[in-house]
């Protein structure tokens, strides 16, 4: 497969899996599948592309010019790819850790919780993919808003604080 695909792959899989986690949220297991699948094949995602960068070669795409000056692009170097396969390897790892505790403690808003969390991992491939200063910024604003959700998930007033205070510091 090519890096372009790949790099495309591994930046529209978390999204996908976002899409899947609202659709199937109704249905736990199912959404739980989605998950874990979606979390598995971006691992595999993100393994190709490490091992074209482990060849020596540099995947990179472009997407565009935002404004003049402003390049939507992404280029994966040796430390991105350490750093998207810790992400992606994570993400596997907490997710059979958050089935687990949320049903355990019958937390609410748990499809909400793994959508946000799939926007994070998406936030998170595009920052370790980040070609420039710009893209690097857009995809980290992606990950921090994305993560407020998971700050404030138990919805009391000290979540909501606490993810104020994360959103402000």
């Amino acid at each position: 497969m090519s890096s372009e695909l790949l790099i495309w792959a591994a930046l529209c899989l978390p999204l996908l899996i976002a899409a899947g986690i609202a659709i199937t949220g109704a249905f736990s297991n199912v959404r739980e599948g989605v998950t874990l699948t979606g979390a598995t094949i971006l691992f595999g995602v993100v393994i190709a592309l490490a091992s074209k960068v482990s060849a020596g070669q540099v995947p990179e795409l472009y997407i565009g010019q935002v404004a003049p000056g402003l390049d939507l692009a992404f280029k994966l170097e040796p430390l991105g790819a350490l750093f998207a396969l810790v992400a992606s390897g994570l993400w596997i790892v907490n997710s059979f850790y958050s089935i687990g505790y949320m049903r355990g403690n019958r937390e609410r808003n748990q499809t909400r919780f793994y959508i946000c969390f799939a926007i994070a991992i998406f936030g998170a491939m595009g920052v370790a993919m980040s070609a420039n200063l710009f893209t690097l910024f857009v995809f980290y604003e992606v990950l921090t808003l994305s993560t407020y959700p998971l700050v404030a998930h138990k919805g009391d007033a000290a979540a909501k604080r606490g993810g104020r205070i994360y959103l402000l510091t």
